[in-house]
């Protein structure tokens, strides 16, 4: 009995979207505007530089509104929920790579003015090439 609960209580939080965007629904607020737009690097950019740690330029289009935004950089392009994002206040940011491979980034907009996060931009990716090449 008590592996089924937990079979059912582990499903059941597998269906959950993203557990930790979950705001209550307030009918007051407007719903967010669209998500932010990535500016760079490009979609598919690969840096010339085999020092580490190179210090990777992001940017993306200003959501009319949000208050911050949050952004994923991560080397697998199914970002689990568990991975952790910066809270960025500007629409660019500078952050420091320590190691070679592809990496997918994506950044989405948040306001309390609206009744939820935007959604994710469109994830983009980039490559930081191997030094021992």
């Amino acid at each position: 009995m008590k592996w089924w609960f937990l079979s059912v209580a582990y499903l059941g939080m597998l269906a959950c979207r993203d557990p930790n965007s979950y705001q209550p629904f307030d009918p007051t607020k407007p719903d967010p505007p669209a998500p932010p737009v990535l500016t760079y690097p490009a979609n598919g950019w690969m840096s010339d530089d085999y020092a580490y740690p190179q210090n990777v330029s992001f940017a993306w289009q200003a959501v009319p509104g949000s208050q911050f935004y949050e952004m994923q950089v991560n080397d697998d392009s199914l970002y689990p929920g568990t991975r952790p994002f910066w809270r960025v206040y500007e629409t660019s940011v500078t952050y420091p790579m320590g190691g070679f491979g592809l990496y997918y980034w994506r950044v989405r907009a948040v306001s309390s003015d609206w009744n939820n996060y935007t959604g994710w931009s469109l994830p983009s990716h980039f490559t930081l090439p191997n030094p021992g090449r």
